[in-house]
């Protein structure tokens, strides 16, 4: 999207301080942060979701690695079962993180 327009506001020091901290706290840019909340998304921090980006690149170079050994036909037919095991974890740990549980159902807000 081509954001062109450029809105300027004022606010009090005490106002600065309090948007600052919530920005902070989002680990969003302050503009990110402002258009979310003007346009009356929720602005959500969700804890913990850093190992399991972190997790999920490795995984994902880890098959990229392993698409270019297939493509070279240095690997032919490879077992892909750890890693599926390894993404269903992460992808559980997002999910209860997200407010899911362990059974599945996510939890009414």
């Amino acid at each position: 999207m081509n954001r062109i327009h450029k809105i300027t506001f004022r606010v009090s020091d005490y106002e600065h301080k309090l948007i600052q901290s919530k920005v902070k706290k989002s680990g969003t840019r302050m503009s990110d942060f402002c258009r979310h909340a003007v346009l009356g998304k929720e602005v959500r921090t969700v804890k913990g979701l850093d190992k399991c980006s972190y997790e999920l690149n490795k995984i994902g170079n880890n098959l990229n690695q392993l698409t270019v050994l297939c493509h070279q036909r240095a690997v032919q037919n490879p077992n892909l079962e750890a890693i599926q095991i390894q993404l269903s974890d992460v992808l559980e740990r997002i999910y209860i993180a997200l407010g899911g549980d362990n059974d599945g159902n996510s939890q009414a807000d």
